[in-house]
């Protein structure tokens, strides 16, 4: 089942918790798994769910339409994505992780899948922030390998140069070539 948006919903940080919540009614909220150093405000808030967030949280559940998510994981992904838009503070990019496939022309669009590739692994991300040279982007795989010792877990936020994301479609043939 999809949770549907709705006017009571409201943003909140937990000053104890040091956590982002969302919360969806008096007895249930969603808390964030956006490491309070990646966020921009670290002090008590509340603020309402807006018809932004709602436009995104649609915008963001149609993107994931194809991939063999279970409703749950959607709406896990999609909150922290919408987290991620307003309240994180600007990341650098990390592309030393990330091989250039440089396979994207244009800026790309926002809820656009691309798979990364490491030297360990690919995975997939979806563009929550598009930017011409970089952009913001969600981990919608289980994990991404980034290295021996490190890895991003599914929700995690990251820039992207561009130059490193690689068209969803065209992935299956890159990969190919790669094996």
């Amino acid at each position: 089942m999809i949770l549907l948006p709705d006017e009571n919903w409201r943003w909140l940080y937990d000053e104890q918790r040091q956590t982002l919540l969302l919360d969806l009614t008096d007895d249930m909220q969603f808390a964030v798994a956006i490491p309070p150093k990646q966020l921009a405000q670290k002090t008590a808030f509340a603020e309402a769910f807006s018809l932004d967030d709602s436009s995104l949280y649609y915008h963001f559940l149609e993107c994931l339409g194809e991939f063999p998510f279970t409703d749950p994981e959607k709406v896990q992904i999609v909150l922290n994505a919408i987290a991620a838009v307003r309240y994180t503070k600007p990341l650098i990019s990390h592309s030393w992780y990330y091989q250039d496939v440089d396979m994207v022309s244009e800026e790309p669009e926002l809820g656009e899948v691309f798979s990364v590739v490491t030297d360990y692994t690919y995975g997939d991300v979806m563009v929550i922030s598009p930017g011409s040279n970089a952009s913001l982007c969600i981990v919608i795989s289980h994990a991404i390998q980034l290295d021996e010792e490190k890895n991003l877990r599914q929700s995690a936020i990251c820039k992207m140069m561009n130059n490193k994301l690689l068209p969803y479609q065209a992935a299956v043939q890159y990969l190919s070539k790669m094996a």
